[in-house]
């Protein structure tokens, strides 16, 4: 196991490289490694276990563009994909992407702050239509994500 100060160190050494080098432009490079950074932090994993790439499908123009981060178990290999819907601000909480009961896209399920909230998610049973009707059973974010179906009765009309 590493000393506090050692991860501190390897964390800031991350950021600084990786915007250094990231494809995205210096600003979006740091907004995805310090997602990254957040995210491995908030689930107790690795660097190493954490990548992240552009979300096209919630793209916007302005500062802070959504980031999706893929965390992967280092025992069972099994993914999950959170979305840094403003990465600019490291007090968001992330949102657990999973399908849809209805159109099956790929939209936000549980708001996740820490692992905790990851694992109150994981125990209940699969989300059904009638669950998405009840009181904070899903993020705000759920009815409008731009990852429903566009047939999808829970997707924004336009």
């Amino acid at each position: 196991m590493t000393s506090l100060a050692e991860r501190a160190h390897a964390a800031a050494v991350f950021i600084r490289h990786n915007t250094a080098v990231s494809p995205h432009g210096r600003y979006r490079g740091e907004e995805h490694a310090r997602t990254a950074v957040r995210l491995a932090a908030a689930l107790g994993l690795g660097l190493d276990q954490i990548t992240t790439a552009p979300d096209s499908l919630r793209r916007r123009t302005t500062p802070g563009e959504p980031v999706l981060a893929t965390a992967t178990c280092p025992d069972t290999n099994e993914t999950y994909v959170f979305l840094a819907r403003f990465p600019i601000y490291d007090d968001e909480a992330f949102e657990l992407l999973g399908p849809c009961p209805e159109c099956s896209g790929q939209v936000p399920l549980a708001t996740v702050r820490h692992l905790a909230d990851l694992g109150t998610h994981l125990a209940r049973p699969p989300l059904t239509p009638e669950d998405v009707e009840r009181a904070n059973t899903v993020p705000d974010t759920f009815a409008d994500d731009e990852g429903h179906a566009s047939t999808c009765r829970y997707g924004e009309t336009l």
